[in-house]
């Protein structure tokens, strides 16, 4: 039987807001420290102030938060963690900046975290910002923005000093999660051309753990385990736990963004007519005239008429209802998951509340999971 403890004091302990603080000193001094090192040419220097500005503006550290609590449960220990671990950790919040930096490329997005994405800063950094030079440029130093945050993830790895027993094991598992994730981005877009009735459910869900799931969670969780030493039948059990837990973290992010009324804010999945599970449930439920809808508003280029008519047919269908239903058969595995796994029972109750750290608790309810 796995009984939850009350989740705020065991986060506090587990994750608590100070390591953010602590997480961006690290961040801070690394990405100093690779200024001295590797510039020396004053050219370079907007670059890189844009590129450690996408690192250390906004954002929650929640990958780092993770792994750093990862290790805390595996370890038995409360102490701070040895500096390797929060460099190893710290690590992770580069690569997300590397991906979303990707990220908002391919989606021409131009705003990250209410402020300029990277490759919009630069083009309003150059002399004359409008112009078709300036747009190439902004496009051109973004996309190598992103590659130079990718390189300085792995010299934060590589310099972090972790015990030699361990780092072979680090750096496979950090090298399979970015090729996974890289994987999954080409998936993302690939199936934006795929008509709806040739993709499968396994498919797309396939595309939500490479994406989303193995870097944002199992990653994370996997890494501090490793740190900490941890056998590796445990490694195995939180791999797992981390997938289902992130493919319901992708799931809620996407249900959340249909809460919002079409008329509101920014809406990237529904005018770029992202494949995602929502939409492939409206689909599947929707009657043939509705499916033929579906298909012609699809084909449609984006606009507040299509964008509401998208937003209506997915709520008509029943869509939302049947991710809420999947939700709930996620956390029945993942509950599963720490019961079959080698962790014992103050572990389990600690991964749990580990949850509550995620935007939104996810999955839906997923304390309640915590008593057999």
């Amino acid at each position: 039987m796995i009984e939850v403890a009350r989740p705020a004091p065991v986060l506090d302990r587990l994750a608590p807001g100070r390591d953010r603080d602590r997480i961006d000193l690290y961040l801070n001094a690394f990405l100093a420290e690779s200024r001295r090192r590797h510039l020396g040419n004053a050219h370079l220097e907007p670059l890189y102030e844009q590129v450690c500005g996408a690192v250390l503006r906004g954002g929650k550290r929640i990958r780092p938060r993770i792994c750093l609590a990862s290790y805390r449960i595996v370890s038995g220990e409360d102490e701070v963690p040895p500096r390797p671990a929060w460099l190893a950790a710290s690590s992770l919040e580069i690569f997300h900046a590397f991906m979303l930096v990707h990220d908002d490329l391919i989606d021409g997005s131009l705003l990250r975290r209410d402020r300029d994405t990277l490759h919009e800063a630069l083009r309003r950094g150059h002399d004359r910002p409008e112009s078709d030079r300036a747009r190439k440029l902004g496009s051109d130093l973004g996309l190598i923005g992103g590659d130079l945050l990718f390189a300085l993830g792995m010299r934060m790895v590589s310099r972090a000093g972790i015990d030699p027993k361990v780092a072979p094991g680090v750096h496979r598992l950090l090298s399979d999660m970015l090729l996974e994730t890289g994987l999954g981005e080409a998936l993302d877009v690939l199936y934006d051309d795929c008509p709806l009735e040739r993709i499968t459910e396994a498919q797309i869900i396939e595309a939500y753990l490479r994406k989303t799931a193995r870097y944002s969670i199992s990653g994370p969780l996997v890494l501090g385990a490793m740190l900490a030493e941890a056998p590796r039948a445990v490694c195995r059990a939180l791999d797992r736990f981390g997938d289902l837990l992130g493919l319901g973290y992708q799931i809620r992010n996407d249900l959340d963004a249909l809460a919002v009324g079409p008329d509101e804010g920014d809406h990237p999945d529904l005018d770029g007519g992202k494949r995602t599970i929502v939409l492939w449930d409206a689909h599947r439920l929707l009657t043939a005239s509705g499916r033929r809808e579906l298909a012609r508003l699809l084909d449609e280029g984006p606009g507040i008429g299509r964008r509401r008519r998208l937003h209506a047919l997915i709520h008509e269908s029943g869509a939302i209802e049947a991710s809420e239903d999947r939700l709930r058969s996620l956390q029945e595995e993942a509950h599963s998951a720490l019961v079959e796994s080698p962790l014992d029972p103050m572990q389990r109750r600690s991964l749990l509340a580990l949850i509550d750290l995620l935007p939104g608790g996810v999955p839906t309810s997923a304390a309640g999971v915590g008593r057999d």
